[in-house]
């Protein structure tokens, strides 16, 4: 009765300030408490990181307590409560945890369907996630725990999992591949039992703490924080984990995860995700950037590798740092306190003597020095061009009469060059572009010394290299990893190109837009490995058939968009779809858990015509893709040209 009056004063408050609320509105559900520490910090970082990117976001939040055991008549009040507060009122709902999304599509997806829902899940993947679900897959880096664990302790020979069944069996298959360590299941043994195996451990075991909340005969082990600070004290061997709060608890770390880590995810997911209706989000600057998306899933590790001196030095590891991990209790040096004070003052006193030495030295040598400067310039890895005062000639060291050679200039025009570079003119922040005698074009950094206004000294350093690496990653950034074709962004802007020529110049070219038909049986049957593999085969079945002046690429998921020139006629377009069909319906080898399977996909293919049916580049996806559905719809594996009675 008391928790039924405290809902409905809940109920009650939450009425008034919702009234007069702005765009961009966000709904967090969680199935815990707000008294345990870590989905309440999630949450607390969430609204940290959302309201200084969006300053206009309005955030509300709202814990189910479901993790306990609950009645019927409470979960109903729940409803009640959400749907008369938020109903309307709201932009996205986010669910932070499987308890939060399993409520939502059972007792509040009919009184929310048309708002998107984010569901952030680290327990495993959605078996189907619908139009205005997406879905955030958090995966546990273990191959980095492992690596981690294998530095400090290469003994290493066993892992002994602590955990519910679905991070075991995910722990398992990937930390199985490893060769030389074994695995071993706790998680399902009674906890006395358990905690013996524990105390049983010898050198070359390693615990490793994922998490769970009820031990092999249903004994609850909540919290479990408790568990995991009496195991790290009893245990004689290291205990890794999943988690970083776990460190405070003994463990030694591992690739583990902050609440703030896994706000981050969430946000850099709907950076990434397109949500009906909602862009507040800027997709420019990603916090993540390892990660994969497929449709409205999308998978990303948000973890970072830390590690405690402590358990170093419990168990005598090896202490050695590791490259990219922080480590946590680090020792003070020895120099620490007074004794740092001593030698920053001892450093500063021979720093002081130095200096004095070295005037002393240039009053005395100075055409000495001149010498040895002159050879010091003449050796340095840069190019140096100094103005003579005397002269008012500019002096260039070895450097530059060598790139002079390369670049088959004199001195002097290798110098006006540079002089009359924007970037020297302080008009541009652009390296210099000059071509060697091979037509090889380089690239140089200046830096320019000035006195008075007046440049007295060009220092240069070659960046083509830097340039070449700049140029690598753009063009990754416009190819698809698993099938090496354009991405989706590529094929767009090539059709933008193509149909902004075609204005000007025309030259009439077919959209074919192409669908798998059965690819998702194979997901489903054989696994995204074996769908992975198709896709790849397929992309370099297409890639090969394609002639010169076309362009294929993956749009995404099984969808594949082609740019054919010069292809308007009907017979044309019969010619090429059946090649394309044929050459996609082949049989394909693809391995599942160790078996061989040979699998075969058909194609649907619908076209548009530019100029014939439209001009713009999106229409002409989109009446492509509208022939596309309309042969899946009569028969799968045809094609059609678009008509006008297709957009009934």
């Amino acid at each position: 009765m008391l928790k039924r009056l405290l809902i409905c004063c809940a109920l009650l408050l939450s009425l008034s300030p919702l009234s007069s609320v702005a765009a961009d509105r966000v709904l967090i559900i969680n199935g815990y408490v707000d008294g345990l520490p870590f989905p309440r910090r999630v949450k607390e970082s969430m609204r940290d990181q959302l309201e200084l990117l969006v300053p206009r976001v309005v955030i509300h939040s709202q814990s189910l307590d479901l993790y306990r055991p609950q009645t019927e008549e409470y979960k109903q009040l729940l409803v009640d409560l959400i749907v008369t507060t938020y109903k309307d009122q709201v932009d996205l709902i986010i669910a932070l945890d499987p308890l939060a999304f399993e409520f939502y599509r059972d007792r509040l997806e009919s009184e929310f369907g048309s708002v998107p829902v984010l569901f952030s899940n680290d327990r495993g993947s959605v078996e189907t996630v619908k139009s205005s679900e997406y879905q955030l897959l958090i995966r546990p880096n273990l191959q980095e725990t492992f690596r981690i664990a294998k530095h400090h302790y290469p003994e290493l020979k066993n892992i002994f999992l602590v955990g519910d069944q679905y991070n075991q069996k995910l722990a398992k298959n990937i930390l199985g591949q490893e060769s030389g360590v074994k695995i071993h299941e706790l998680g399902g043994l009674p906890l006395e039992e358990m905690r013996s195996k524990v105390k049983s451990l010898e050198r070359g075991d390693l615990l490793f703490f994922q998490l769970l909340f009820a031990d092999g005969d249903g004994v609850p082990m909540v919290p479990p924080a408790r568990y995991i600070q009496e195991f790290a004290a009893t245990s004689p061997v290291p205990t890794v984990c999943m988690y970083a709060n776990f460190i405070d608890l003994g463990c030694a770390g591992g690739s583990v995860s902050s609440p703030k880590d896994q706000a981050t995810a969430i946000i850099t997911a709907m950076q990434l995700l397109d949500f009906a209706d909602i862009n507040f989000l800027n997709k420019d600057s990603l916090q993540m950037r390892d990660y994969s998306l497929e449709g409205n899933n999308i998978a990303m590790f948000a973890s970072n590798p830390l590690f405690d001196y402590k358990a170093i030095e419990r168990f005598d590891l090896v202490d050695s740092e590791l490259d990219g991990v922080i480590y946590l209790h680090k020792p003070e040096p020895f120099y620490s306190g007074y004794a740092k004070e001593l030698s920053i003052a001892l450093v500063g006193l021979i720093l002081l003597l130095v200096a004095v030495s070295v005037y002393l030295v240039l009053t005395k040598k100075q055409h000495q020095l001149a010498r040895r400067l002159s050879t010091l310039t003449n050796s340095a890895p840069t190019g140096l061009l100094v103005l003579n005062r005397q002269s008012n000639e500019w002096e260039g060291n070895l450097k530059i009469e060598e790139w002079c050679k390369e670049l088959k200039m004199t001195q002097a025009e290798f110098i006006q060059r540079i002089r009359n570079a924007p970037c020297t003119q302080g008009h541009s922040l652009e390296d210099i572009e000059l071509r060697d005698s091979n037509g090889f074009t380089r690239f140089f950094s200046v830096q320019v010394v000035s006195k008075r206004g007046e440049p007295e000294m060009f220092i240069l350093q070659e960046s083509t290299d830097t340039h070449q690496v700049h140029t690598l990653l753009e063009e990754q950034a416009l190819i698809d990893p698993l099938t090496q074709l354009p991405n989706r962004r590529a094929l767009f802007n090539e059709l933008k190109q193509w149909a902004a020529h075609n204005d000007r110049n025309p030259s009439p070219f077919a959209v074919m837009m192409l669908d798998l038909d059965g690819f998702k049986m194979i997901n489903d049957q054989y696994g995204h490995s074996a769908g992975d593999k198709v896709l790849s085969e397929l992309g370099l079945r297409l890639k090969q058939r394609s002639r010169n002046n076309d362009v294929i690429g993956r749009l995404g998921g099984d969808e594949f968009l082609m740019l054919a020139a010069d292809i308007t006629k009907h017979e044309e377009c019969q010619t090429l779809c059946e090649d394309l069909i044929s050459l996609i319906e082949k049989p394909i080898d693809v391995n599942s858990e160790g078996e061989l399977h040979t699998v075969s996909v058909g194609a649907s293919i619908g076209i548009s015509i530019c100029p014939k049916h439209s001009l713009i580049d999106k229409e002409l996806t989109e009446l492509a893709d509208k022939a596309m559905y309309k042969v899946k719809h009569l028969r799968k594996g045809g094609w059609a040209i678009f008509e006008e009675t297709m957009l009934n």
